[in-house]
């Protein structure tokens, strides 16, 4: 008997300890993640960057278009006088081939420089883009209680260190990409 009492008061001690033990683990951290290339590719903001690219690269195309034009009709010109030269002073052939000359340069330097704004305009919008993304991220994850968030992007074209998840049992449920795309204002595409 006096050994049952001894069993029971160390199976109550072992109990109580373990209770204190679980009590005293810190509470698990709710863990999620978001696929950015997804949230990137249904965005409307990114669909109406793309919109504004296409239509500024038609522009800068239909202007050197024209330069290009002018030049060639300049250089012709050139050309048609070179093949009569009676009556025609050193200076004004050489006034017309700076003309050309510079016709070209003028277009030349016209596609670098058009390129380069181009360039800069999509990038600076699409870091606006991808900052609004990180705020929406970090609220949608404060309003769900997330205290972790993983881009689960399998894409190393946007040089930047992909996390991979290698498994995930959540089917789906910890995936807050579509929230994010709410938070931004944008309906995500039913699947």
């Amino acid at each position: 008997m006096k050994k049952n009492i001894f069993i029971t008061i160390l199976l109550l001690i072992s109990q109580l300890g373990f209770s204190q033990a679980k009590k005293a683990v810190a509470p698990t951290q709710k863990i999620g993640y978001v696929y950015e290339d997804y949230i990137l590719q249904n965005l409307n903001e990114i669909k109406s960057l793309q919109a504004e690219v296409a239509s500024k690269k038609v522009s800068i195309d239909t202007k050197l278009e024209q330069k290009a034009r002018t030049y060639q009709e300049q250089y012709a010109n050139y050309q048609a006088m070179m093949k009569n030269i009676v009556g025609l002073t050193t200076d004004s052939l050489n006034a017309k081939l700076k003309l050309v000359q510079n016709l070209k340069k003028d277009a030349e330097e016209f596609q670098a420089n058009a390129q380069q704004e181009l360039q800069k305009m999509i990038q600076e919008k699409f870091n606006a883009i991808r900052e609004k993304i990180g705020v929406a991220i970090k609220a949608v994850a404060a309003e769900k209680g997330y205290k972790i968030i993983f881009r689960r992007n399998v894409d190393a074209a946007n040089n930047e260190s992909n996390t991979v998840m290698l498994y995930s049992a959540d089917e789906g449920k910890d995936d807050i990409s579509e929230a994010v795309l709410i938070k931004l204002g944008t309906i995500p595409p039913k699947k």
